[in-house]
């Protein structure tokens, strides 16, 4: 699987058949914390994964274990500290994404895991969103001009993945209840047979910022 980031770095990784049959599951690391720069993440002392910028998307790390306990560390003399959602169960064989958050109060990290069920169909876009915006309520996604995507999508949750037929313009967030524009996303550009995924966050003036990544499938 191939996956590419909005500032045009990508990567590559091995099948989930692949993994399975080494006893392995994939996990990479997207940065959610604003403004925060060079953040480790470990599992069980025994698996470091490479250091991430904000906004960054690590590459898959194969990780052995089933029961994984996770720490990250921001400080240069690799200090870590426990995730207050640190425990976590992986599947040989399966993709997981941890995104690393600012908590409730903003002064600790949290995290949200999801697995990555990346769609082989070739024929539509698939989309998904998650909220890591600390501070800022339900959203929804609305395709300008067009349809709502999601609805309800509170912080630590995520949304999707939504299979849409290609689509290119302005995705609009707004606020759950008020219908206020928050952020408008311009250039939008969702072909098919890639999987996007939308992580919210915020700005240093605490407003809504958005970053992406895209995944595809090997064909061969």
């Amino acid at each position: 699987m191939t996956t590419q980031t909005a500032s045009g770095e990508a990567s590559t990784s091995i099948s989930g058949d692949s993994a399975d049959k080494r006893g392995e599951a994939l996990v990479r690391v997207v940065n959610a914390v604003p403004q925060l720069n060079a953040l480790r993440i470990r599992a069980d002392s025994t698996h470091v994964l490479p250091v991430v910028d904000y906004k960054g998307v690590t590459p898959y790390q194969a990780i052995d274990h089933n029961w994984v306990s996770f720490q990250a560390s921001a400080s240069p003399d690799d200090v870590y500290e426990p995730l207050e959602t640190n425990r976590e169960v992986l599947s040989d064989g399966h993709r997981y994404t941890m995104v690393v958050m600012r908590d409730a109060k903003a002064t600790g990290f949290q995290t949200r895991v999801v697995r990555d069920d990346i769609s082989d169909d070739m024929t539509r876009a698939h989309l998904r969103v998650i909220h890591a915006a600390q501070g800022i309520d339900e959203v929804k996604v609305i395709a300008r001009r067009g349809d709502e995507l999601f609805s309800g999508v509170s912080f630590t949750s995520d949304a999707g993945f939504k299979d849409l037929a290609p689509w290119a313009g302005t995705l609009e967030f707004r606020a759950e209840n008020e219908n206020r524009l928050l952020l408008s996303m311009p250039k939008v550009d969702l072909k098919a047979g890639r999987s996007y995924t939308i992580v919210l966050t915020l700005g240093k003036k605490g407003t809504l910022e958005a970053f992406w990544f895209e995944d595809m499938q090997s064909t061969n």
